[in-house]
């Protein structure tokens, strides 16, 4: 992991934070260039393969999930993020 920065949990936080609140808004609309970017540039500092396509931001959701875990589960292996509930965003 080369995180240089924010605890990489943290970062990985934010980045869930701001796509839960852009998918309750519109779950189907596509997610802005700079959060795909975001989620990419978190992959690569963990050192993970980004997700190939972000087409809504339902799909920004579960891919900040995603690194939020692999991030958790990198820093520490009893780490684990908050529970969660996204009964919202189920297709």
């Amino acid at each position: 992991m080369t995180v240089n920065g924010p605890d990489p949990r943290a970062a990985a936080r934010g980045v869930v934070a701001i796509a839960l609140d852009m998918a309750r808004v519109d779950p189907d609309r596509r997610p802005t260039a700079e959060m795909c970017r975001w989620c990419r540039k978190l992959a690569q500092d963990l050192g993970v393969a980004p997700r190939d396509e972000i087409s809504t931001n339902r799909e920004l959701v579960f891919e900040a999930l995603r690194l939020e875990l692999i991030a958790h589960h990198q820093v520490d292996a009893n780490s684990a993020p908050p529970p969660r509930e996204l009964t919202e965003l189920a297709n």
